[in-house]
């Protein structure tokens, strides 16, 4: 039979109901007009036709599906059930929803931040590739001349693709007339990019295999779909026509499909462009193309169908050797390392958090199922009469069960759509406390939308035991003695206190973790940068973007330098290639006389290009030697100014830094670049950390186009922003500063947006945890007192006062949080030791934060139970006496 027959089974059985009724008139009809009276003959009809309530009522079954009308049946009698008890109901839900709705916002946050496939076909079998600087690092760039070795002599690959940031002036308006310059990110793509990723645009074409030959020819650029549709009206007759970027003219040769985002999570690029114009593009020219060490492209790949990983990383392995020998001054030392790109995004410092939240709010969700358990348990209990009544009269125990079955999945299913709703107000919060560029894609998705109903699955789960054990214990009322109902009584307490102590176990993780990243929240605010960041201004430029050549960009900063500094109120002010906590990067290394613990003779370290001034400015003291001057230019012999942790581990040990002075590093070009100063360690980025080496290069002699200008005011720095925008455009009206911000709120949003981000969602997940867990402990004191109500009245009765009665009641709810409380303090140790790197010099084990949560849950546990107590201790006790 049809489903359609099933849901229009009602009007199906109307039509054949009028069908029988056209019959038995006919019949009678005929039988009168043979001499019957009315009456015989309509009895002849129905005698000749059978019974026709009979005949309707199979009709009726012959168009039903049981199953699915003995489902909606207990739907139904589900719904009338949950009706009844709107207070039981209500709490379940809420607590599901709070417990499904944490889950999902922040697997939605874990999701987009580390596990989210790619959005290209087969995304989990994408490759990528480094190439580190040494055997002791497992992350690094490659060089396009060793992609081109890897990608001409590799036989395990199908194909390999590199691409590397890029910024530009962005100017449509040849394509879309009256649309102003934007500043745009994108990346610079080899010519089978899109080919390779498996990636079909939406309007147009990819890059041509000849597009990716040639330096500087083939001026074609790819629009990503947000951009062309958010900032340039989402014309499709775009395709053709003319772009500048950065002056230069490009043609649009496509669109982006709406569903690429690009390869990464945290990225979403407004352009594409062949890597060969890298030479008008960027400052370096054609650097990139031609200097084996510089490696600043990323490489992704995909293997051949029959080839293993661990054949590959073989042959990449055999193949690194090969160029370190054909080119050991650039390769020496330099390894290759492939993996699945999802599985490389999991790996690294940086994984941890994400993890450690997924873990913390799993905890909430088990909380909440344990609290509905312990709810469901009790309502059980309180219908076992009416259980035992349905199993004497008939009723099997697999109905009886489908019946829970079935209120439990109501009671998730609402559950699920209040845990979505609070999940997507939670995203929006976690979306304005994240800084605007840089940040993953939060939304409810597909994936997002499968983890909640998973969460809700393992909700269903737990409010299934207590109806088996409901069961259980009905049909021993039926068949066994009152002894045995007590002893599978017995039992259902037992798990009563299993499930409240458990709870009271993962809520002391909770809260312990909530409590040591709160105090290391505080703490980060409080320590010692190794620079000051208050009272100053950030003003990034890059004159590049407006097609001013690398002389005429040091020229244009030269000049801003000297008018910001003239201005009231600056104290003082230099420049950077890179800020703390908004950019950095790294240089493979050599120091003479230098090689590491493996034998290695390169090193990956951080290193800064800076103007004169900068230390000063930055109030980082210098230890030894001096600052930069502006004759440190090209021409003049390389110098570098190191910190303090860079001269004690790779030049003097624990000897006086002066001893560091005079040493040679070198690049992968090999000239000397003499050490002329040391300075203290301060922070290049992380808060807490310990200060790696690294050490700064003159700006006149290494500098590129893009500098931030940090300028050190007397008072508000804010204040002065106009002024140096002004000044900006006094030297060239079409200069426009990238990003105009105060280094205070830069370190806030920042440098301390992964710690506040850990200490609100923990606060949050302790919270909860706490509430649920207080709530369960309410739930479960007030059952007892209600079972223990005979006993109650007796001891009242034999002269027990009140406040003998109120010991034992809030005694008995200690009782079951003390094994959950040690249970959790041990657990709590456990788990902290895995949070050490994350708690900027906190214990994990804090004597402090375990000691006041402890007293919390305590005194938390008294409050839950005075509630029930007292209204033990108002029992009458010749009412209690009569107490079934």
């Amino acid at each position: 039979m049809s489903l359609k027959r099933y849901f229009w089974r009602k009007r199906w059985a109307e039509e054949r109901a009028r069908e029988l009724e056209s019959y038995l008139e006919l019949e009678t009809d005929g039988n009168i007009e043979t001499g019957m009276s009315p009456a015989d003959a309509r009895a002849a009809a129905i005698r000749k036709l059978g019974n026709p309530a009979l005949i309707k009522e199979t009709i009726y079954e012959m168009n039903t599906i049981s199953f699915l009308d003995s489902l909606w049946r207990d739907f139904r009698l589900s719904l009338r059930n949950l009706r009844r008890n709107p207070s039981f109901t209500l709490i379940v839900v809420v607590t599901l929803g709070l417990g499904i709705g944490a889950n999902t916002a922040i697997f939605s946050v874990v999701d987009g931040a580390m596990f989210r496939p790619l959005p290209v076909p087969d995304a989990r079998h994408l490759l990528a590739f480094d190439t580190a600087a040494s055997r002791e690092t497992q992350f690094g760039n490659s060089s396009f001349l060793d992609w081109q070795d890897i990608r001409g002599r590799a036989k395990s690959f199908q194909d390999l693709t590199i691409f590397n940031h890029v910024s530009a002036s962005l100017n449509p308006a040849g394509a879309v007339p009256g649309v102003s310059a934007h500043y745009a990110r994108g990346l610079m793509v080899s010519d089978n990019f899109f080919t390779l990723l498996g990636v079909q645009p939406a309007i147009g074409r990819g890059f041509l295999p000849e597009e990716g030959k040639v330096p500087g020819r083939d001026a074609v650029v790819v629009l990503g779909y947000s951009f062309w549709k958010n900032e340039l009206g989402g014309d499709p007759a775009i395709v053709g026509r003319q772009v500048r970027l950065n002056g230069h003219s490009f043609t649009v040769v496509g669109v982006t499909a709406e569903s690429f985002t690009g390869v990464e999570l945290f990225l979403r690029p407004d352009f594409y462009v062949p890597v060969m114009m890298t030479s008008v593009l960027s400052s370096d020219g054609n650097g990139l193309l031609v200097n084996r060490t510089w490696r600043a492209f990323e490489m992704d790949g995909r293997l051949r169908p029959g080839v293993t990983l661990q054949q590959a990383q073989a042959e990449l392995t055999v193949l690194m050797r090969d160029l370190e020998r054909q080119h050991p001054d650039t390769n020496k030392d330099c390894v290759g390392i492939v993996r699945y790109e999802i599985e490389r995004r999991t790996q690294g410092d940086g994984s941890l958090p994400p993890k450690i939240l997924l873990v913390l709010v799993v905890l909430v969700l088990l909380i909440a199922s344990a609290n509905v358990a312990s709810l469901m348990m009790a309502r059980a209990s309180a219908r076992l009469r009416e259980t035992s009544t349905q199993l004497a009269m008939g009723a099997s125990r697999f109905r009886l069960v489908r019946q829970f079955v079935t209120e439990s999945v109501i009671l998730a299913a609402l559950g699920l759509g209040l845990g979505l709703a609070l999940a997507a107000i939670c995203i929006r919060g976690f979306v304005a406390l994240l800084p605007p560029d840089g940040s993953p894609l939060l939304q409810i998705d597909g994936r997002v939308l499968a983890w909640a109903s998973c969460a809700a699955l393992v909700t269903i789960l737990f409010g299934v035991a207590p109806a088996l054990l409901s069961i259980r214990d009905a049909w021993a009322a039926v068949a066994t003695t009152r002894t045995a109902v007590s002893g599978h009584r017995a039992v259902r307490g037992i798990t009563r206190r299993v499930l409240i102590g458990g709870q009271v176990a993962l809520s002391v993780v909770l809260l312990i973790a909530a409590g040591l990243f709160s105090r290391a929240f505080v703490r980060a605010e409080g320590l010692d940068l190794g620079f000051r960041p208050d009272h100053m201004l950030l003003v990034e430029v890059d004159p590049s973007l407006q097609g001013l050549t690398p002389d005429q960009s040091a020229l244009f900063h030269r000049q801003l330098l000297d008018r910001v500094s003239a201005i009231s109120g600056v104290r003082s002010a230099s420049l950077a290639a890179w800020v703390p906590f908004v950019s950095g990067d790294s240089w493979d290394l050599s120091i003479d006389g230098y090689t590491t613990p493996s034998g290695d003779k390169w090193v990956d370290t951080i290193n800064n290009r800076v103007a004169p001034g900068y230390f000063a400015t930055m109030h980082i003291p210098l230890l030894s030697g001096r600052e930069f001057a502006w004759q440190d230019r090209k021409k003049a012999p390389l110098v570098a100014i190191v910190n303090e942790t860079f001269a004690r581990k790779y030049l003097i040990g624990q000897g006086s830094v002066d001893k560091a002075l005079g040493h040679i590093v070198r690049l992968r070009e090999g000239d000397p670049i003499q050490v002329v100063g040391v300075v203290a360690d301060s922070s290049v980025g992380s808060i807490g950390q310990p200060v790696p080496p690294a050490l700064c290069f003159p700006a006149s002699q290494m500098g590129g186009p893009r500098m931030t200008l940090q300028v050190r005011t007397a008072g508000d720095p804010a204040a002065l922003a106009s002024i140096v925008r002004g000044q900006i455009a006094a030297l060239n009206p079409e200069v426009v500063p990238i990003s105009v911000d105060t280094f205070e709120h830069v370190v806030v949003s920042r440098g301390l947006i992964l710690t506040r981000l850990l200490a609100v969602m923990t606060s949050g997940f302790g919270i909860l945890g706490l509430a649920l867990a207080v709530v369960g402990l309410y739930g479960v004191v007030s059952f007892m007192v209600s079972r223990r109500t005979q006993e109650i009245g007796v001891r009242m009765a034999l002269g027990a006062g009140r406040a003998s009665i109120l010991r034992m009641i809030v005694g008995s709810g200690l009782a079951l949080v003390s094994i959950g409380l040690i249970t959790g303090l041990a657990l709590s140790m456990a788990v902290t030791r895995l949070m050490t790197s994350l708690l900027f010099g906190i214990s994990p084990w804090d004597i402090g934060t375990f000691a006041s949560i402890a007293a919390l849950l305590v005194l938390a546990s008294v409050a839950a139970s005075a509630i029930p107590a007292s209204r033990a201790m108002r029992v009458d006790p010749m009412t209690a006496l009569r107490y079934e």
